[in-house]
């Protein structure tokens, strides 16, 4: 920068090369105050209506700018960053000029970022009454979580007394087998005879119904035959549908449970709950949502206090599928689609795209190169002929890939389909992503990064899963090394994280805790230390680098001159405090576009509590006779995957 100072040019040249500085985002720290103050007295004066916000400390995450405690900004970008007084003093002249002490004794942060979440689909759950494993602190209330097969069923005949009309619908989410035992048709008749009862399974890929629900519904026996693949997973003794046997009751249960009057409340609780995580930018990558629900979103998102971005991204296999296995068609389908039905919020990405490997680990039905133990089976989502032909038709018309994968097996076909793709037809910078990445093998890490894949993991995996599945189905040397962070980041990939919501609680600073310290859900065994990474690097992955896997890196992800002005704001400098309290750390809100958006409750999303005897309680469930395969069938049971079966059913609910 000294060269700017050094080479005698001519005034016009001078101004170009600071307008220059300044759109890539080089403070006027760096470029001297005096260069900035000519540039205003020979063009033009101070810009007006500045907003200077002041801050205890920020952290940048900038190339360039190490240390700030302000930030000035105006029509939403960030027009300056630097040291408070030297900011006060150069926009003195500037008419309007606001200096917001609010923040003085706080951190501020860029705008936390989330690259895969599911908006929609948290937004159907939020109006359903939870019943689930793990607390949940949420805007509207916090639900105590619930373990045992007795514990459950007690809630649910609790949850039948507290409601006044005996004619109203008790409809629940959170129920897995694994932490709550035995559920059928029979044990939701002795809750209740008269009044309908549907349970929304965890993972979302099941619904279970009493006697009542199943009359309400006008459903008989004779109706769940004849169905082909989908009367295999329908029950009706049992008042059970999961995967395809959703599909021919979906169509019915979409007016009740994604009914406009619902919808738009799940909406407005998803928006306050994505915005208590400190959250500015998310993207929703698998959406195939029927236009008239896609256009209410955006209404009822737009015409709101919309304290983020939301990126929806299409699902390629669906559209892949739907039009009949003709790759070409899907993509001209996928073009079409993301030119219609924007807000200015809310809107599509253009050139971005979703596609499956393996199935869900949260159900073991990822793909394995060395199997499980009790020898069962993983499952293709998308088959790898089918995969490889939907990859190739999006990649040759310049996509960004975003690929769904948990196994090693699901891992090695799609690096073997990138690395064919390269063959095909090179491209620079193309950013396949591999997201959820649960299961890898060293040499397909350092091979990943070889191929300039970009990782996007989901850390609270080790978490929540990583104990368990070293005593079942999978064995500790795979299941303490899930969800890799410091192996990525020495190969030299870019790594970021995100919560696959509802699947993993929509909470960055969750998400770094995890990675950071890689803690069981015993709260004692730490897994895979080698793979922990260190709180910048968490950090990184939840800001910048996780907007360069979304493609928003010039926008958004550090806090530099000309992006926008989104920031969040902590009590307590993340990057300072024992790494142990990152997922308790307190988040003040968040600055939108030059805005400031308190949080109005905080609400910490799913917890799982800190009482380790409790912990140690779902821990020795599997001793128990509870399994996660229960009821003896299969499931793929994560978001993702309930994403594709709920969107194809939702288009049959109607355009």
């Amino acid at each position: 920068m000294k060269l700017f100072r050094h080479i005698k040019i001519g005034s016009k040249i001078n101004k170009l090369l600071i307008a220059s500085a300044l759109s890539i985002g080089i403070s006027s720290e760096v470029l001297g105050a005096e260069s900035l103050q000519q540039l205003y007295r020979q063009s033009a004066p101070p810009p007006k209506h500045v907003t200077i916000y002041t801050a205890k400390e920020i952290i940048t995450m900038s190339p360039t700018i190490k240390s700030a405690n302000a930030v000035a900004v105006r029509d939403g970008k960030i027009i300056d960053v630097g040291d408070a007084m030297k900011l006060q003093e150069r926009f003195k002249e500037s008419k309007g000029l606001i200096v917001d002490d609010t923040f003085s004794n706080k951190v501020i942060t860029p705008g936390l970022i989330d690259p895969h979440l599911h908006f929609w689909l948290f937004a159907l759950v939020s109006n359903a009454h939870f019943i689930t494993p793990a607390d949940w602190q949420l805007p509207w209330g916090d639900v105590k979580g619930v373990v045992g097969e007795k514990a459950y069923q007690d809630s649910l005949k609790a949850l039948d007394t507290s409601l006044k009309d005996p004619n109203e619908m008790l409809f629940t989410w959170g129920y897995h087998a694994s932490f709550h035992g035995k559920l059928n048709r029979t044990i939701l008749d002795k809750i209740s005879t008269t009044r309908p009862i549907i349970v929304w399974q965890r993972s979302v890929h099941e619904f279970y119904f009493n006697t009542k629900a199943l009359e309400f519904l006008k459903q008989k026996e004779s109706d769940w035959k004849g169905l082909g693949e989908a009367s295999t997973m329908m029950s009706w003794k049992d008042g059970r549908v999961w995967e395809k046997g959703m599909y021919p009751l979906l169509p019915i249960l979409f007016p009740i449970i994604g009914s406009p009057e619902k919808f738009e409340l799940g909406l407005k609780r998803a928006r306050d709950y994505i915005h208590a995580g400190g959250i500015t930018a998310a993207s929703d990558p698998g959406v195939q949502l029927p236009e008239k629900m896609i256009l209410q979103m955006i209404s009822v998102l737009e015409n709101g206090a919309m304290p983020f971005n939301y990126y929806l991204i299409p699902a390629g296999n669906v559209i892949y599928d739907m039009n009949g296995k003709d790759a070409d068609k899907a993509v001209a389908v996928a073009r079409d689609m993301v030119e219609r039905l924007n807000g200015n919020h809310v809107k599509w990405e253009k050139e971005q795209i979703k596609l499956f490997t393996d199935g869900a680990v949260f159900s073991q039905l990822m793909q394995m190169q060395d199997g499980y133990l009790d020898g069962h089976d993983g499952e293709w989502i998308q088959k790898p002929k089918d995969f490889a032909d939907s990859a190739w038709a999006f990649w040759k018309e310049g996509y960004q890939l975003i690929v769904h994968q948990n196994g090693d097996m699901g891992l090695e076909l799609t690096l073997n389909t990138l690395e064919g793709l390269l063959h095909r037809l090179p491209r620079y910078d193309h950013r396949f992503g591999i997201h959820h990445f649960a299961f890898s093998k060293l040499s397909q890490v350092e091979r990943a990064a070889r191929l300039d894949a970009e990782i996007s993991s989901n850390p609270f995996y080790i978490h929540v899963l990583g104990e368990q599945y070293s005593k079942v189905g999978v064995g500790p040397e795979r299941s303490e090394v899930m969800a890799r962070g410091r192996s990525v980041l020495d190969a030299g990939a870019k790594l970021s994280f995100h919560s696959d919501s509802p699947m993993a609680p929509a909470r960055p600073m969750l998400l770094a805790w995890s990675a950071v310290n890689r803690i069981g859900l015993s709260g004692e065994k730490v897994l895979g230390p080698q793979e922990k990474v260190t709180s910048e690097e968490a950090l990184r992955a939840i800001t910048i680098d996780a907007a360069h896997a979304i493609r928003k890196e010039n926008q958004m992800g550090s806090i530099d001159i000309g992006k926008n002005a989104n920031f969040t704001v902590f009590e307590e400098n993340p990057l300072k405090v024992d790494p142990k309290s990152l997922k308790d750390l307190t988040i003040w809100g968040t600055v939108f576009e030059g805005k400031a958006y308190p949080i109005k409750k905080q609400a910490k999303g799913e917890i799982v509590s800190s009482d380790i005897k409790r912990r140690l309680e779902l821990l020795k469930l599997k001793n128990k006779g509870l399994h996660l395969h229960s009821n003896g069938h299969k499931h793929h049971g994560d978001a993702c995957s309930t994403n594709q079966m709920l969107q194809a059913a939702a288009s049959m609910y109607g355009k």
